[in-house]
C-alpha cells in the first residue's frame, strides 16, 4: 500500500517489519530482549493486520495448536503466554491465564482466519477451543452472581493506555470489568457465528442468546436511561461504537459524546492495547472519518507518526518509548519492536482502501470495496493478495476537487463497491455503474471480475478553503489547521473554555469571553496566512 504521505508509507513498512521480526515459530512481542514470548493479547489484536500483510493460516494454525494444548490443562482457560512458561519468581504476570483480550485469542484468531481465507475445516478444528473458552467465561460469570458480566479475576484492561490514575502504572483508566464484559460479548458472538457456519444449530441459538444477554447487561450497567456512558474514557466510547453496543435510540447522543471526547483531547489518542486497534475504525464507521485521519496523521506525542518522525523502523511498545530528545524513556517494559500498535494497518486496508471481507462468503469470494477518502491524505493505492486473487483499490482527490477511483476485482469473485458522495444520476453516466443503487450519501453497485474506474465531482467539497471563518470544530477536524492552531496558540490545546465554542467561527473568538485574551485580530491574520 502506498499513500501521498511518506510518513504513513514508513508506518506501513514499520508494521510489516515488526511482524517479520516477531512472527518466528510463535508471535513474540519483542525479539530484541529476554521477553521473547507468545503473548496472546498481541496475537489477537494484530491478527487481521497480519493477514493483510502475509499469508498466515499455517503460522496461526500452529500457534492455535499450542494454545489448545495449554487450554486443555487449564479447564478451558487460556494463558497470557503460549506456550506457557514459568520463570523463577514470577507472581502470575507471565504464568497467569484467563484475562479478556489476551485469552480471547481463542475466539478472535479462528474467526479472522475464517473470514480472510474461508477454510471451514480450520474453523471446525478450532471450534472446541472457541467453545471451551466461552464456557470458561460463563463459569466465571456464574461464580460472581450470573450477572452476564465478567467481573472476576485479574484483568489487563486497556493495557498501557495514557488515561490511568497513576502515570507510572501500565493500567489504563477504563473500567476493567467493562473491557472484560465487552470481550465476553464479542467471544460469545463469534462462537455463535462459528456454530452457525458449522451447522451446529443448538450451539448457534444458545450462544446467540448468551451474547444478547451480555449485551443487555452491559447496557444496563454502563448506560444511563438517557444514553450517557458511565465510563467516559476514549476506550469506553470506542468499544460501544466498534461493537455496536449502543441502543439505536441513543446512537446520535452517544456518537456526539464520542466526537466531543476525541475533540477535547486535541484529536489525540489516550488509548492502550484494547482501545487503539479499534479506534480509527470506530470513528470511520460512525461518520467521523476525518477524525480517524486526524489520529493517523498527528506527528507529535502520542501518535503513530511521532515514532516515525523519531526514526523508528518498527513499532514501539509505548507511545513514548523514545523521548523527543532522543533518550529512551525507560528500561522497564519498553520495547522498540512490539507490533501490537501496528494494528492501525487494518484500518488502512479496511477503511482507507476499503477492502473488507464478507463473512457470509469468506475467503473473498464476495467482498466489499468501500474506500473513505480524505483530503488530509490526498491519495492512496494498494492491493491485497487474497486467496481468491489480487484485489486492488486506489483513490485520489484531484486538483479540481473530483474523486478518482480505480478497482480490480479478481477472476471468479464478486465485489460490492460503495462510492461516497455520489448521486445515482451522476453514477449512471458511467457504464459499469448503470445498475447502481442510491444510499443516503453514496452509490452502491455489485460487479463481477474486471477492472473499473470512475471520476466524478462529489456532492460535498473534499477540499474546502481553510480560513478562520470556519467553525472551531471544523478547524480541529482538519490536521493541518489543528497543527497551526496549536503551534500558534498552544494554550488552546485541551482548553475547556474554547471547547464551549466549537460551533462558533474562529473569527468570532476575538470577541468572546476569556478566549479573546489571546485570540486577537493579528493572531487570526497570521493563522489565515499559515492556512493558505
Amino acid at each position: 500500500m502506498i499513500t501521498a504521505n511518506p510518513d504513513v508509507n514508513q508506518l506501513l513498512k514499520n508494521a510489516l517489519w515488526g511482524q517479520k521480526g516477531n512472527f518466528l515459530d510463535v508471535p513474540t512481542d519483542c525479539p530484541q530482549r529476554d521477553e521473547r514470548m507468545g503473548w496472546t493479547g498481541d496475537a489477537q489484536i494484530f491478527a487481521r493486520t497480519a493477514s493483510y500483510n502475509m499469508y498466515t493460516p499455517a503460522f496461526y494454525k500452529k500457534f492455535m495448536h499450542d494454545l489448545r494444548l495449554e487450554q486443555k490443562a487449564l479447564n478451558g482457560s487460556v494463558p497470557f503466554v503460549v506456550p506457557q512458561i514459568k520463570p523463577e519468581g514470577d507472581a502470575g504476570f507471565v504464568t497467569g491465564s484467563g484475562a479478556a483480550a489476551w485469552s480471547d485469542a481463542a475466539t478472535v484468531i479462528p474467526w479472522v482466519l475464517y473470514e480472510q481465507y474461508g477454510d471451514r475445516s480450520l474453523l471446525k478444528e478450532h471450534y472446541p477451543t472457541m467453545k471451551d473458552w466461552v464456557d470458561y467465561i460463563v463459569r466465571e460469570d456464574t461464580k460472581s452472581g450470573d450477572k452476564r458480566l465478567w467481573t472476576s479475576g485479574f484483568q489487563f484492561g486497556d493495557w498501557l493506555a495514557l488515561d490511568g490514575d497513576n502515570p507510572h502504572s501500565p493500567m489504563g483508566g477504563t473500567d476493567t470489568a467493562l473491557v472484560a464484559s465487552v470481550y465476553y460479548y464479542h467471544s460469545a458472538s463469534l462462537l455463535a457465528r462459528a456454530a452457525e457456519v458449522l451447522g451446529n444449530t443448538h450451539d448457534a441459538l444458545a450462544y446467540t442468546q448468551l451474547a444478547l444477554e451480555v449485551k443487555q447487561a452491559i447496557q444496563n450497567e454502563y448506560l444511563t436511561t438517557t444514553g450517557r456512558l458511565a465510563v467516559t474514557t476514549q476506550t469506553a466510547y470506542i468499544l460501544f461504537h466498534y461493537f455496536d453496543l449502543y441502543p439505536e435510540p441513543f446512537k446520535e447522543r452517544m456518537t456526539k459524546d464520542f466526537y466531543d471526547k476525541v475533540i477535547s483531547s486535541g484529536v489525540h489518542l489516550q488509548t492502550g492495547f484494547v482501545g487503539t486497534p479499534y479506534f480509527a475504525e470506530a470513528l470511520s464507521k460512525n461518520g467521523m472519518n476525518e477524525l480517524a485521519y486526524g489520529l493517523l496523521l498527528n506527528e507529535d506525542y502520542p501518535s503513530w507518526l511521532f515514532a516515525v518522525k523519531m526514526g523508528a523502523t518498527t513499532i514501539w511498545e509505548r507511545w513514548n518509548s523514545i523521548l523527543p530528545d532522543g533518550k529512551i524513556s525507560g528500561t522497564d517494559m519498553n520495547s522498540l519492536n512490539h507490533y501490537a500498535y501496528g494494528s492501525i494497518v487494518e484500518w488502512l486496508y479496511r477503511c482507507v482502501l476499503g477492502i473488507q471481507a464478507d463473512s457470509s462468503q469468506p475467503g473473498y469470494k464476495h467482498f466489499f470495496l468501500a474506500p473513505q477518502p480524505s483530503a488530509q491524505l490526498g491519495k492512496a493505492e494498494g492491493y491485497y493478495q487474497s486467496v481468491s486473487g489480487r484485489i486492488e483499490s486506489a483513490w485520489e482527490i484531484l486538483a479540481d476537487g473530483q474523486l478518482d477511483f480505480a478497482f480490480r476485482v479478481p477472476f471468479g469473485t464478486i465485489a460490492t463497491i460503495t462510492l461516497p458522495d455520489l448521486t445515482l444520476e451522476e453514477a449512471q453516466k458511467t457504464e459499469w455503474l448503470q445498475s447502481a443503487v442510491a444510499l443516503e450519501d453514496s452509490a452502491k453497485v455489485t460487479v463481477k471480475a474486471g477492472e473499473y474506474r470512475v471520476t466524478y465531482m462529489p456532492t460535498r467539497n473534499y477540499c474546502p478553503e481553510v480560513t478562520t471563518e470556519m467553525s472551531y470544530r471544523e478547524l480541529l477536524e482538519y490536521t493541518p489547521a489543528r497543527k497551526v492552531i496549536f503551534e500558534q496558540l498552544p494554550m488552546m490545546r485541551n482548553n475547556d473554555v474554547a471547547l464551549q465554542y466549537l460551533d462558533k467561527p474562529m473569527e468570532n473568538f476575538k470577541d468572546l469571553p476569556i478566549v479573546s485574551n489571546f485570540v486577537s485580530e493579528q493572531v487570526l491574520e497570521q493563522m489565515n496566512a499559515s492556512f493558505a
